[in-house]
């Protein structure tokens, strides 16, 4: 009798984790063709512009960014008067930032850079996941802004987890939640995207806005983004000596 109700058991699990597999697939199969993903594989290039507000400093600048497949990415904003950059050539993740006190290209480690690095991934960390190294689950249900989202769960290959939030009517990401390390204390940041326009047939966030800690930090409004015009490999190499590598 025991015997017959854990394999009762059994079955009910193993029926339950095919559903949910199946949830998840289908759920991703409807986001990337809602987004386009297709086309979004045949970009090599894209080129960001718009501007940024830092609401802890009370400022807002120019912000550009540019990607470059297979994984090279510069991003640029104006920050009180200064320009700070951020890069990733493909092997070499470099910043510069007056805001610290200099105006050398320095390498970047730890955090940071991996979240740079990931960032540089045109295609996204929700394509091809399981080639990537990670695992993803469909964690349930919630409501975001009045309307009912899938939670999905994104255990990377680095132990890292991620929590996606994709809206169950337009299936669109309208929420990225993920750790950071800030002045040395985790903490948790919320990346909400909205204002989704389709330019060549690719659906993007022209809004987005990141919370840490709870606080609001920033919003960045795209203005313009263009896709597959030409990008010197040049302005994602790191620069030697002193000098602000900008392109504003």
């Amino acid at each position: 009798m025991k015997q017959r109700l854990f394999y009762s058991i059994f079955l009910a699990f193993t029926a339950i984790s095919f559903v949910c597999a199946q949830d998840l697939d289908e759920i991703l199969d409807t986001h990337f063709k809602t987004i386009g993903q297709e086309k979004l594989l045949k970009v090599n290039t894209m080129e960001a512009s718009g501007r940024m507000a830092i609401s802890m400093m009370g400022s807002e600048g120019g912000f550009k960014t540019f990607n470059k497949k297979p994984n090279k990415m510069r991003v640029e904003v104006e920050v009180m008067g200064s320009k700070v950059v951020q890069a990733y050539d493909g092997i070499t993740a470099w910043t510069i930032n007056p805001m610290a006190g200099s105006s050398e290209a320095m390498d970047m480690t730890g955090p940071e850079k991996d979240g740079l690095i990931e960032t540089a991934d045109m295609d996204g960390q929700l394509w091809n996941y399981k080639e990537k190294g990670h695992v993803l689950e469909l964690v349930g249900t919630e409501e975001h802004g009045g309307s009912k989202v899938f939670v999905l769960k994104l255990t990377k290959k680095n132990g890292n987890v991620d929590h996606y939030y994709i809206d169950a009517d337009d299936y669109v990401i309208v929420k990225v939640k993920t750790k950071i390390v800030a002045n040395g204390m985790e903490m948790e940041m919320e990346t909400l995207m909205s204002d989704y326009r389709e330019v060549n047939g690719y659906l993007g966030a022209y809004k987005i806005e990141q919370i840490i800690g709870g606080q609001a930090y920033s919003t960045i409004q795209l203005e313009e983004v263009k896709y597959n015009t030409p990008i010197d490999d040049a302005i994602f190499a790191k620069p030697s000596g002193d000098g602000d590598a900008s392109i504003f």
